[in-house]
């Protein structure tokens, strides 16, 4: 009678490393296509974004309402500082010192290379605001295609348990009978477009955006380039000018106006021709970084200074998507 035969313990230990190697391999072979799963999850979240978000501007841009008088069809301030609750004022609005960096170093308002790509427009990006026409519904007075102003505004406010950098698109009402931009005149820098008012549709929105006029989540900058016609014609670049947060475009006849609070700071007038838009976005992983660095869960590496280390997520964990807009409205 022949014998059970017993693995011996070499073979066992053999088994076990054999065993052992496959499931790192294995588990390797997993965690890539994760990684890679995630890569591209996040690459379609930041793209589907920016997409919405760029499909706005080049709506409102091409219907662009321009007039060649002194009153200001269009603006565009690169935002100072937004120490504590920032220009827009919204509720819960909050620009801590741990929030997105406002020295010089982080300012690239016109770079070396010329491309919007490689820009970056400060603490608040900017505020661009403007008269639009919006295709005629029918449906009701609020939904005709008269003129009305919009405006877009990057702003840090608290979501939940956090803060998250957002871009809203305000839309003031064109003309009901109440506050509206019929009834306060085409014109961004007259006081109703500048005095904050959280009223959904309310002139106020232009400075103040309301919370139900979300375009878009984790977008942690929004910038221009806007090019007018130099006297002999040519295409040149009229806005940003400098490296300096405060200056202004503004689309006017009017030779001294400023726009309200900014004053003493640099305005450039002239009628817009191509206008190239930006938008940086963050993918989720990004997103919960830089709010673990701002909230002071993680640290910058040796080294690194906390506003180059938020610059290094950024730029990352996020994506910067461009539209080029030709401006066709017809100015009289």
């Amino acid at each position: 009678m022949s014998g059970t035969r017993a693995f011996t313990l070499l073979e066992v230990l053999v088994s076990a490393a054999v065993t052992v190697m496959l499931t790192a391999l294995l588990l390797g072979v997993v965690s890539q296509v994760l990684d890679s799963w995630n890569r591209v999850s996040g690459t379609l979240t930041t793209a589907g974004q920016a997409g919405v978000i760029l499909d706005h501007l080049v709506q409102d841009l091409e219907a662009a309402v321009l007039r060649a008088d002194d009153a200001v069809w269009l603006a565009a301030t690169v935002q100072r500082d937004q120490t504590g609750t920032g220009d827009a004022d919204m509720t819960g609005v909050d620009w801590s010192a741990m929030s997105k960096p406002t020295g010089s170093a982080s300012l690239r308002l016109v770079p070396s290379s010329g491309r919007i790509e490689d820009s970056r427009f400060g603490q608040g990006g900017v505020w661009l605001r403007f008269f639009t026409s919006q295709t005629d519904s029918n449906d009701s007075l609020s939904n005709r295609s008269a003129p009305r102003a919009v405006a877009y505004q990057v702003v840090r406010r608290r979501v939940g348990d956090r803060y998250a950098y957002q871009l809203f698109r305000s839309q003031v009402r064109p003309g009901d009978g109440g506050a509206s931009t019929f009834s306060s005149g085409y014109n961004l820098f007259a006081a109703a477009y500048t005095t904050p008012n959280g009223s959904a549709q309310h002139p106020g929105n232009v400075r103040r955006p309301n919370a139900g006029f979300l375009l878009g989540n984790h977008v942690v900058d929004f910038g221009l380039q806007i090019h007018a016609r130099s006297p002999s014609g040519d295409l040149m670049l009229a806005f940003p000018v400098t490296n300096e947060p405060g200056q202004t475009f503004a689309a006017t006849t009017d030779l001294a106006a400023t726009p309200p609070g900014y004053a003493g700071r640099p305005v450039t007038r002239g009628f817009p021709v191509v206008v190239e838009v930006m938008v940086r976005v963050l993918d989720d992983e990004g997103a919960q970084l830089i709010w673990n660095l701002e909230s002071g869960r993680i640290s910058p590496p040796d080294g690194m200074t906390p506003d180059a280390f938020w610059w290094n997520l950024a730029e990352t964990h996020g994506r910067v998507f461009t539209r080029r807009i030709v401006i066709r409205s017809d100015r009289s």
